[in-house]
């Protein structure tokens, strides 16, 4: 089972809308795909109409208390191949419960691990916040989807949450890979046309290709309480979660991500140089600044053993966010990254 993670500290970017149809669209292409509503606003749970026995409150308290899971009502169908856990105002509790153990940031990932061979995907809605939850949510996932909006706020929360994923990155040795999605865009502004454009100079390829087009449909659905592709599949609403279903689906088939990132305010045009490009500068292998002092980048790698520097102005540096290394024939080190 494939888990993304759509995460963003901002609200208003479109989260809920983004992985409810995110998450029908997977299952209209024949995947079995499981949503949950990890926000105690309950959102998604809200724009589908789905309250379960079981709630992912509950749930998480069982696993926590070392209880077992029931055998049925664990989760809700929605249409044919799309499946829901929903949310109540309780998980919002369920922080401080947690806090305290251990095992905090890993009590999503324990359940994920019992239903993994139930689901090809599972599609997280994250509240509007960095908090226990959300970290859960990271720490669990392989992807995430980060919406934004014609905003520079929904800009900042992408750096505020890049600290966080460098910092989980530190912590627990492992990050989902994020990818970038323009989203509610209407382009008949200036200023949209302008922010879509430095968003795209900015990010490079960690921008989704696909942009979801700013549609009454995708409001109105959520108001009756169905996806766009139950309420009007014909909208350009539904043809853009088509198109974002097919692009995830390129992304998670068959390739194994690596995600770098180097911090520093006095860096400036950095570079990953390695086996993989043949140790040659190469435009493609560019880091993207995502913050005043941010820059990463996500690599596609087949199976096996990589050496790497990243090359930051004229200075050869090791990854300081990677503790596997070793000599380089110059009498330094290298950065290495072994996919298997």
């Amino acid at each position: 089972m494939k888990i993304i993670s759509v995460v963003n500290q901002k609200g208003g970017c479109g989260k809920t809308i983004s992985a409810v149809n995110l998450s029908a669209a997977l299952s209209k292409k024949g995947f079995k795909t499981l949503l949950i509503d990890l926000d105690p606003q309950a959102h998604a749970t809200f724009a589908l109409r789905k309250e379960s026995i079981f709630n992912i409150t509950d749930i998480l308290e069982r696993i926590a208390q070392n209880e077992s899971l029931p055998e049925t009502a664990l989760y809700q169908s929605v249409s044919e191949n799309f499946y829901f856990i929903g949310s109540r105002i309780g998980l919002a509790s369920l922080e401080h419960k947690f806090s305290q153990r251990d095992d905090r940031l890993d009590i999503l990932s324990l359940f994920l691990k019992a239903v993994s061979a139930d689901f090809d995907y599972c599609v997280l809605d994250c509240p509007p916040n960095l908090g226990l939850i959300t970290l859960n949510a990271l720490q669990a996932s392989e992807y995430s989807l980060i919406p934004l909006n014609i905003c520079d706020f929904s800009l900042r929360g992408v750096e505020i949450l890049k600290d966080i994923i460098i910092m989980l990155k530190e912590f627990k040795g492992k990050t989902p890979i994020c990818f970038y999605l323009l989203n509610q865009m209407d382009k008949r502004s200036r200023f949209a046309l302008t922010f879509i454009q430095r968003v795209k100079e900015q990010l490079g390829s960690l921008l989704l290709s696909t942009v979801i087009r700013s549609n009454v449909h995708l409001k109105e659905a959520a108001a009756y309480g169905k996806n766009i592709f139950d309420y009007m599949p014909e909208s350009r609403g539904a043809e853009d979660f088509a198109a974002l279903a097919k692009e995830i689906l390129n992304i998670t088939s068959g390739k194994a991500w690596t995600q770098l990132f180097l911090k520093g305010e006095k860096v400036d045009n950095v570079y990953v140089i390695g086996d993989f490009n043949n140790w040659q500068k190469q435009e493609n292998y560019k880091l993207r600044k995502v913050g005043e002092d941010i820059w990463t980048l996500n690599i596609p790698l087949e199976k096996g053993k990589y050496r790497y520097k990243f090359l930051a102005g004229d200075a050869w540096l090791t990854d300081p966010h990677n503790k596997l290394s070793e000599d380089d024939s110059f009498g330094g080190k290298n950065s290495l990254i072994i996919v298997e």
